[in-house]
């Protein structure tokens, strides 16, 4: 499964260096009222990282250090990032240790039996898609603030 990790890893570095980019003061800015803020985006994906990849990988409701009501909670730009850091190391651990029988084991998700490999590619595209987001949110208010 090195392929799976270090794409997965590829996928944390990039979100690793995008929410370093991200500043303090650009972290609620939003283009409209109907968008997500930065700061939403990146709660979203500190729940993927460090609560749903570890729940599918493991089959536990809520991994150590996980507070139920986490997106409720107000988390400074530095909380984020080490809750991306710690959920990085915990999934890419998790991940190393899949084999390829596990990953195309059938399991019921998303009201149907689906490989297991189907999700975690799910979960993984969700993190780069989002990344994505924020990229793009910080370079519009850059180009908004000129």
């Amino acid at each position: 499964m090195k392929v799976l990790t270090d794409f997965a890893g590829y996928i944390f570095h990039r979100v690793t260096q995008t929410a370093d980019e991200v500043t303090p003061d650009i972290l609620d800015w939003k283009p409209v009222e109907e968008a997500n803020s930065i700061y939403w985006i990146l709660v979203h994906m500190t729940r993927i990282a460090y609560l749903l990849i570890p729940q599918l990988l493991t089959g536990t409701y809520n991994p150590e250090g996980w507070d139920d009501d986490y997106e409720q909670q107000k988390h400074s730009l530095s909380e984020l990032r080490d809750d991306l850091a710690k959920a990085k190391t915990q999934a890419l651990s998790l991940l190393n240790e899949l084999n390829e029988s596990q990953l195309e084991e059938e399991i019921v998700i998303w009201g149907s039996k689906r490989l297991l490999k189907e999700p975690v590619f799910v979960l993984l595209g969700e993190l780069l898609h989002h990344n994505g987001q924020i990229s793009m949110l910080i370079g519009m208010n850059k180009r908004a603030n000129q």
